[in-house]
């Protein structure tokens, strides 16, 4: 059997509702060859006799006691064969044709590493929240502040797990991906921010990113990699970002059309949402996208994200 494109790692656990769509939007991707790899951690709502059920080529499960998100992650990439390494939560979702895209710019740019890009945040049903524009990593900024690169917009060369780079460091219950960019950079790995909207993040008000433990871990992490004691330091940092951000444009309103799978056939619905803005909070758990009467048929393999103009 050939090697897949991607391998496209998803944790979970007790979340089969959320997991059916994350699957849906993987399995509905266009373009490119693909292994979803999803790591169970035995729960108790049915996933298991669910993924048992969906097994194939293209989508894999697996139910086994883990040691949390992160090792879970580990776990599926340990199994991968893909070219290109990433992981999507189960209540994420790559828009269509997000890895056809990344495809084509990993072959058309061979010093890149890693790839990542804009995303859009999405309450339990789909309406968008908040289009978060990036800006390119900066170490300054990261190691001081906060991870500007979502982990459901980035895409990783293989060559990274096979040189011992990429693996998660499962001490961390909230904060592995900060330390893992961190140790990234710090050995020299290219990062490129791809200025396009590939994924969905999804709020609940649950997201382990609203946990108090993760204050602590950053904490821990910032000292580990050499950032500021100093608080107005610090706070500098957390300027600089935003002054680049608005010199960037990344908090400018946009009118937007998306596509949003409902299942793992995929279903999908379409939205629309006007003048929407970069700015959220974790506990904004309820979006303004309208939905769309039709369905269109899914789109032909290209360019990833939804339609956008500017107001």
């Amino acid at each position: 059997m050939n090697a897949p494109t991607f391998s496209v790692a998803t944790p979970t656990r007790n979340a089969l509702d959320k997991l059916r769509r994350c699957v849906g939007s993987v399995r509905g991707q266009q373009g490119a060859s693909f292994e979803h790899l999803v790591q169970d951690a035995c729960s108790s709502d049915g996933s298991a006799a669910w993924l048992a059920a969906q097994q194939g080529p293209q989508l894999q499960g697996v139910s086994e006691p883990d040691g949390g998100m992160y090792d879970a992650i580990n776990r599926a990439w340990g199994r991968a064969r893909g070219r290109y390494l990433s992981w999507l939560n189960a209540d994420e979702q790559y828009l269509p044709g997000t890895l056809a895209r990344v495809q084509a710019f990993f072959e058309a740019h061979p010093q890149v590493d890693v790839i990542f890009a804009d995303y859009l945040v999405a309450d339990p049903q789909g309406r968008a929240v908040a289009l978060r524009r990036e800006i390119p990593l900066r170490r300054w900024y990261v190691v001081n502040s906060f991870l500007n690169a979502q982990s459901c917009t980035l895409f990783y060369r293989r060559e990274l797990w096979d040189r011992g780079l990429l693996k998660l460091d499962s001490r961390f219950r909230y904060a592995a991906d900060k330390a893992l960019v961190l140790h990234l950079l710090d050995h020299g790995v290219r990062f490129h921010h791809l200025p396009e909207v590939l994924s969905v993040f999804g709020v609940d008000g649950s997201n382990l990113s609203t946990h108090s433990g993760m204050a602590q871990e950053a904490e821990a992490i910032r000292l580990a990699h050499g950032g500021f004691r100093w608080r107005p330091l610090r706070a500098a940092a957390l300027a600089g970002r935003r002054l680049e951000r608005l010199w960037r444009g990344a908090y400018r309103a946009t009118d937007l059309r998306y596509r949003y799978a409902l299942d793992e056939v995929p279903h999908y619905a379409d939205y629309a949402v006007r003048g929407l803005g970069g700015r959220y909070s974790l506990q904004d758990t309820e979006g303004r996208a309208e939905r769309l009467p039709t369905m269109a048929p899914p789109p032909a393999p290209g360019p990833a994200g939804p339609t956008e103009t500017t107001t």
